[in-house]
């Protein structure tokens, strides 16, 4: 009988010891699954506080803490980036956005916190009350302040893939499942949590890398897109107000809930994208001839001026008065040929600097002043203007002959060759397209390609909206005076009216970006 009841406990026992055995391997397997799960989700973080809030509620989760700081090292000291306490109701740093209004930890070996990120050592500590190895005064008074009990710690170092320390995780007061209790941290979890600081170390580093060297692209594309700018006085800013321009013009996509585009949402990624792609669409101007991009009149080049015809022209009238002192013409000829240069003269001053169209009397005269000649005193006949300043001042708009419009319109070309040279990352594999389709038109008028509608990205279209917002209102053309948003407006009202530019996105620009 006795032994039937020995039987019956000792069954027992096996089974208590069976489904102990079977409970601690479905948590550790569970632990090891979930750092797994842990690891995987940390290297599809590309923020910083995300992944360092990912650390702390992890490792709280594991441990069934109720309490977690995280510390990053800079310089001599621990400086706090997380703070989360469960009983306190308390989350601060991170994503938060909220301060942690606490010193920094000087990286010493008195507190636990500073000999962690000293050594590098992993420590345990079941009661900080009873424990005289480290300088606990910091959590005491906390506790004196706010009524908690501080009580097991756990601390263990973050390190980077050089095997540097860059933090440290310190874990507070493990919770018994059953009751709720302040307990220690069991050892099991010294190595799992170190394991989960260490994934969470090198990741940081790697997305931190990333980030700088993004940072570092972007900051170039910067300076070689101001660089470009520099290159003339009168283009200074106009790439920094379009980039500026074109990213509000994209976020007013996002925001809006109506008209073509309102199911158009541009990602984080999408905007970086066509922010950088704005930033480089004039990139190619590094090959324009300088003397191209800072004419200001159409008879301004290397070569030829308004100074050199009004120092011909004074110099015939300087050989008419000769002639006629010297008694050679009559006062009568004499004044009307003096009279025909002096108007000669002003009226090239007058379609030099000219922005609007040519008249048709200016056209005469341009024409007559073409074909007239003078005999000067060594009885040589000699032309008022040459061909090629004749050519100039014929430009009926602007100040750009035909040649040179074509080497402006080449920069385009140039950008695309350029850009299609970089090696872009993914997420900025579209700036060459974006960048060099900013001069189409819907219409196919544009180019260098001539593309219409849906051949032009959309990115390409908002940067042409932004372009030419700017080029109408720029206060530092040397060739136009900066333009009312009112008319310049109405101008692009019209462009879009020609199916040149697109509507939608100009109303954006109108009734959002320019409100």
């Amino acid at each position: 009988m006795k032994k039937n009841i020995y039987d019956k406990e000792f069954k027992k026992l096996l089974n208590k010891i069976g489904d102990e055995v079977q409970r601690y391997s479905k948590k550790y397997i569970g632990h090891i699954n979930k750092l797994s799960e842990i690891g995987i989700a940390l290297h599809s973080k590309q923020d910083i506080n995300k992944i360092l809030e990912m650390i702390i509620e992890e490792a709280k989760n594991i441990t069934n803490a109720d309490a977690g700081t995280l510390y990053l090292v800079e310089d001599d000291h621990l400086k706090f980036e997380i703070l989360f306490n469960d009983t306190m109701g308390v989350k601060l740093g991170g994503t938060t956005n909220k301060p942690i209004k606490l010193p920094p930890v000087p990286i010493k070996k008195d507190s636990v916190s500073g000999y962690v990120a000293l050594t590098g050592e992993i420590v345990n500590i079941e009661d900080v009350y009873e424990n005289d190895e480290f300088n606990f005064e910091g959590p005491k008074k906390y506790d004196a302040k706010t009524g908690y009990r501080s009580k097991s710690f756990l601390c263990t170092p973050l390190k980077n893939h050089e095997d540097k320390i860059i933090g440290v995780l310190q874990l507070i007061n493990a919770k018994d499942e059953k009751t709720g209790e302040s307990i220690p941290f069991s050892e099991e979890y010294e190595q799992i949590i170190f394991s989960l600081a260490s994934q969470a170390g090198i990741t940081m580093t790697k997305t931190q890398l990333i980030k700088d060297i993004d940072n570092l692209f972007k900051s170039f594309v910067k300076v070689m897109a101001t660089a470009i700018d520099e290159r003339t006085p009168y283009n200074r800013k106009h790439t920094e107000r379009v980039a500026d321009l074109t990213v509000k013009i994209a976020r007013a996509i996002n925001d809006s809930e109506k008209g073509k585009y309102s199911d158009v949402n541009f990602s984080d990624d999408e905007i970086e994208e066509l922010n950088m792609a704005a930033w480089l669409h004039d990139v190619g101007k590094v090959a324009t001839p300088v003397h191209v991009m800072n004419k200001s009149t159409k008879l301004e080049s290397i070569n030829s001026g308004i100074d050199i015809i009004r120092y011909r022209i004074n110099s015939f009238i300087s050989d008419l008065r000769v002639k006629y002192l010297e008694k050679m013409i009559p006062q009568k000829k004499y004044k009307k040929n003096r009279e025909k240069m002096e108007e000669y003269l002003k009226t090239i001053r007058e379609i030099n600097k000219q922005r609007r169209p040519l008249t048709e009397k200016q056209k005469k005269i341009l024409e007559s002043l073409n074909k007239d000649t003078y005999i000067n005193s060594k009885d040589e006949e000699k032309s008022y203007i040459t061909r090629d300043e004749y050519k100039k001042l014929s430009i009926n708009r602007g100040n750009l002959t035909f040649e040179e419009m074509k080497i402006m319109k080449n920069h385009v070309v140039v950008t695309k060759k350029l850009l299609t040279k970089m090696p872009f990352i993914e997420k900025y594999k579209n700036v060459p397209e974006i960048a060099s389709t900013h001069h189409e038109k819907l219409n196919g008028t544009g180019y260098p390609e001539g593309l219409t509608g849906d051949e032009i990205p959309m990115g390409g279209k908002i940067i042409a909206v932004a372009d030419f917002y700017d080029a109408l209102t720029a206060s530092d053309r040397p060739y136009k005076d900066r333009m009312e948003d009112k008319k310049a407006l109405k101008i692009m009202e019209a462009a879009a009216k020609r199916n040149e530019i697109d509507k939608e996105l100009l109303r954006i620009l109108k009734m959002n970006v320019l409100k």
